[in-house]
């Protein structure tokens, strides 16, 4: 193992300065534009550079340009010419989808149950059953009924607002303005809603649709975050019911808005067989709903599901809700016209508005990409570049059943994942230092229990860390709190990590968050440095945030003295 040599930056009054360098080299052209931000961050004092490239992860595949890999190598090494550090980000337990391109079944997948099926009169297909009432008042067209009891203001029925029809208007509310709507539902079943929606004005604020679980609004089912639109738009979601039986329907703002926001045409029903994962950690089963002993056969008495949406290759899940697939019946089949029967299966629940999915933690096509992932990365990576994995917002966990078969804590199937991806990359690169996000191994992040679709506590998650992996820090809420986390001091996390502050992220002035940024910092050992972390590719703040990065870094170093 490596031993970790920043501490001598900081015995000598230096600093690490980082920035996350986003970029997709695939064209020479692309090739030039990372070549300069490189002499941009290097020219403004940064000492390290961490490459957040899809290049990475997709030269992995099966159909990756070796020419691609070339230009990898390239810049990587430009960026050392340039007396930068190098860390690739890779395995990407959360945002998974370029790596299940590859195989989009190795996406972790919740349960359906029970879902029903009715054989179709010509006894050639099975065709889903809707087990749900419509929901109350959909068109608005009866008034308040069944949607107002938050009894917000701003927010009432305009009839003749859409084709026609009424849609509730929220017009500049000062605060929230929201629908509600509770629904009885079977549990672990896929459903589908669906409504028209409008916003315009100066700023419509954070209009959100979602569904909760009646009993502990801890356990969110689905959320959908609405931008600006000018014209009436369709919106079609998926989620799964998980293990609740009364879900509660919001739509509305939050905070308040200066515009007007519309919704109409709101629907719910039960449906089936959307992003079904086919894997031996995702079995399929069809029976008998009064007799669930006797099951039906793939292949002779129904075809197996053929879904274009999940087929190796190009497939990203690049949308929450598609008409399910056809179920088909062979000639074979024993099943009789308008039959009932049964499926059991395991499904993917993209997020909206950002169609994640996640890999699964058990999977061992999973492992088989990793350990060529690894490979690949040796093939182009300066010697001794660093490794981020990259677990960050990791929203579908221990669900499937290769994970659920572990009997673990969703934090314990964490932690032992996490063991098992670190072994592979340092046994393939054992020279390159290792680090990852913190929020998934962070009990004041994400590592907690009801965290979006994860099944049960991630607490412990932070167990499966050795301590040569350093943690860059996003931490927004409680930064203090976090940083102290992995600083080695509190006895419930006794193991120090090194820690680099991932800052920024496109908030206000530069310069000033790279102040608060060390200030949070006073006191924790262990601290090497910043980050300046940019969603949007804003890099015109590169030499304000490390010029005031560089001026506050004595008062942390002499905070750190002082508590020794």
């Amino acid at each position: 193992m490596v031993a970790f040599t920043g501490q001598s930056i900081l015995d000598s009054g230096g600093i690490e300065l980082w920035y996350l360098h986003h970029s997709y080299l695939i064209s020479d052209q692309a090739v030039q534009k990372s070549k300069a931000l490189i002499d941009q961050a290097a020219a403004a004092g940064y000492t390290g550079v961490v490459f957040w490239d899809s290049s990475i992860t997709l030269m992995s595949g099966r159909n990756w340009d070796p020419a691609h890999e070339a230009r990898l190598k390239e810049v990587m090494t430009y960026a050392r010419k340039r007396h930068l550090k190098t860390i690739a980000e890779t395995a990407p337990f959360g945002w998974s989808n370029d790596v299940l391109k590859e195989n989009p079944n190795w996406a972790e997948a919740q349960r359906v149950i029970g879902a029903r099926f009715r054989v179709a009169a010509d006894g050639k297909s099975l065709k889903p059953e809707n087990s749900l009432k419509p929901l109350v008042n959909g068109n608005f067209d009866m008034g308040e009924t069944g949607w107002f009891a938050m009894g917000d203001p701003n927010i009432k029925i305009v009839p003749n607002a859409h084709e026609g029809k009424p849609a509730v208007t929220i017009v500049n509310p000062a605060g929230n303005a929201r629908l509600r709507q509770e629904v009885s539902v079977q549990p672990w079943r896929q459903y589908h809603l669906s409504l028209k929606y409008r916003a315009a004005g100066e700023n419509i604020g954070s209009p959100i649709v979602a569904v909760y679980d009646v009993g502990s609004f801890e356990k969110l089912r689905f959320a959908a975050y609405l931008k600006k639109s000018e014209e009436w738009t369709d919106l079609e979601y998926l989620f799964n019911s998980g293990d609740s039986t009364e879900l509660m329907v919001y739509m509305g703002v939050w905070g308040g808005a200066k515009g007007t926001i519309q919704f109409a045409a709101a629907q719910m029903e039960e449906t089936a067989l959307i992003w079904v994962a086919h894997r031996e950690g995702a079995p399929f089963r069809v029976y008998d709903p009064e007799n669930p002993t006797k099951l039906y056969e793939a292949g002779t008495d129904y075809n197996e599901v053929a879904d274009p949406h999940m087929q190796p290759g190009d497939a990203s899940f690049d949308r929450v809700f598609y008409s399910p697939p056809p179920f088909t019946l062979p000639a074979s089949t024993q099943l009789k016209p308008r039959q009932i029967v049964a499926a059991d299966y395991y499904a993917v629940t993209p997020l909206a508005n950002y169609y994640q999915a996640s890999l699964c933690m058990t999977e061992p096509g999973v492992f088989r990409w990793l350990t060529g992932n690894a490979r690949e990365i040796k093939k182009v990576a300066p010697p001794e570049t660093g490794i981020l994995l990259a677990y960050d917002e990791l929203r579908q966990a221990n669900s499937c059943a290769s994970c659920r078969a572990k009997n673990m804590t969703a934090g314990e199937l964490l932690a032992w994942n996490f063991a098992e991806t670190f072994g592979i990359y340092h046994q393939a690169l054992p020279d390159s230092t290792f680090w990852v996000w913190n929020d998934m191994f962070d009990p004041f992040h994400n590592a907690h229990n009801h965290y979006y679709f994860v099944e049960g506590d991630l607490a412990g998650s932070w167990k499966g860390l050795p301590a040569e992996v350093s943690i860059l820090n996003w931490a927004f809420e409680k930064p203090k709190e976090s940083l102290n986390w992995f600083s080695g001091k509190n006895s419930e996390q006794p193991v120090a990590h090194q820690q680099i502050i991932a800052g920024f992220y496109d908030r206000g002035d530069a310069g000033v968050q790279a102040r608060v940024e060390i200030g949070n910092a006073m006191g924790i050992p262990g601290i090497r440095g910043l980050m300046y972390t940019t969603w949007v590719d804003d890099y015109s703040k590169l030499k304000v945030y490390a010029d005031a990065a560089r001026a506050a870094w004595p008062e942390y170093l002499k905070s750190v003295a002082a508590e020794k």
